[in-house]
């Protein structure tokens, strides 16, 4: 039996994406809501004016909603609908209360990320799920991707031996390709731009290879000129286990796309990749570069690993992030899924961190 969603947020650019996504899942979409807003579900229709990639593939939007009852008002299709799993993709203010209604109906969730503004926003929600043995998951989808988790395998296996520095990048579109009308770009509603909207994916992503908590951040911010966020930021990290790192992300690129690197620094290896490729770079494979310090590696230290990406089930950034959503709705009734709500807690302390760093011009603690 398919699980049943309500979807809350559909006035969102990631919207269309997870509608494509959830027509290839074994999910029905028997509810959805904006909230404040009357919904014509006939109606819905792609978002072509889009900031990066895609719009719903080539679907009709509506068509992936038929027949779904149209709420202005979340809790009441959390508390009415008889939904399995609440999908929301809504502002960071108002998510958590949403959530913790989720939580009291004993209704799962998986949230857009960073499901808050601050870490204080999502605490006590977490603390309830967690006494309650509701999933909350957040978008962190850059766990399933092939290229970090066989990363994650070589950190625990020690194949870097002791590890000294990590450096990530993750820039994406310019804020000309997008619409800073909407509350992503608002300071109230979200807090902040870049760090808070793309950069969290490997702000998640990278202690999660390092199996290494960040514990402390220095950072500093450029500030747009469209609107009242961060259009880019710089941290400079310390995890737990003392590796140091660095991670430049922002709105930067003159074009549509983005620009990634990640490289990890250790005493017996080194590793270089940019992760992954969306569909406009279309770029066949994606390379890993290793070096290493091994015995069974003398006759060839210099080693690159090309993964071929495939495409077929989610043509915009990869069947990986199908594969997040798959796991999740596998999981989620077990709580055995790929990211939690501590973990989108653990997200929020470190995006805390950076802003608080920036504020005192120095180091603050997670």
């Amino acid at each position: 039996m398919a699980t049943t969603v309500g979807y809350i947020g559909v006035d969102h650019h990631h919207r269309d994406p997870y509608f494509a996504i959830a027509s290839g899942l074994d999910v029905d979409i028997t509810a959805v809501c904006e909230p404040g807003e009357p919904i014509d579900v006939e109606s819905i229709a792609a978002m072509d004016e889009r900031p990066d990639e895609i719009t719903t593939e080539g679907q009709d939007a509506a068509d992936l909603v038929a027949g779904a009852t149209a709420y202005e008002d979340p809790h009441e299709l959390i508390a009415d609908s008889g939904v399995d799993v609440v999908w929301i993709t809504y502002r960071n203010d108002e998510t958590p209360a949403i959530v913790e209604t989720a939580v009291d109906h004993g209704v799962h969730v998986v949230s857009e990320k960073p499901i808050g503004r601050t870490a204080a926003d999502l605490e006590a929600v977490a603390e309830e799920a967690n006494d309650a043995g509701v999933t909350v998951s957040p978008t962190t989808f850059y766990r399933k991707n092939p290229i970090t988790m066989e990363l994650r395998e070589r950190v625990q296996e020690g194949f870097f031996g002791d590890i000294w520095t990590v450096q990530g990048r993750f820039n994406a579109s310019q804020l000309a390709y997008r619409n800073t009308d909407h509350y992503i770009y608002d300071e109230a509603t979200s807090r902040g731009g870049a760090l808070q909207w793309i950069g969290p994916h490997w702000v998640d992503m990278m202690p999660w290879v390092l199996d290494d908590p960040i514990a402390r951040v220095n950072a500093q911010f450029h500030d747009a000129k469209e609107c009242d966020v961060d259009a880019g930021a710089v941290l400079q990290f310390e995890t737990e286990g003392g590796v140091l790192g660095t991670y430049h992300t922002g709105y930067y690129l003159d074009e549509r796309g983005k620009d990634t690197h990640l490289g990890i620094y250790g005493t017996d290896a080194q590793a270089q990749t940019p992760v992954h490729h969306d569909s406009l770079q279309h770029e066949p494979t994606v390379p890993l570069e290793l070096t290493g310090d091994h015995d069974d590696w003398t006759g060839a230290p210099r080693r690159t690993i090309d993964y071929e990406f495939t495409y077929d089930r989610f043509p915009a950034w990869g069947d990986y992030v199908q594969d997040y959503f798959e796991a999740y709705f596998e999981g989620y009734e077990t709580g055995d899924v790929p990211a939690t709500v501590d973990d989108a807690v653990q997200l929020l302390r470190v995006l805390d961190a950076a802003y608080e760093s920036a504020e005192r011009d120095g180091w603050a603690d997670v």
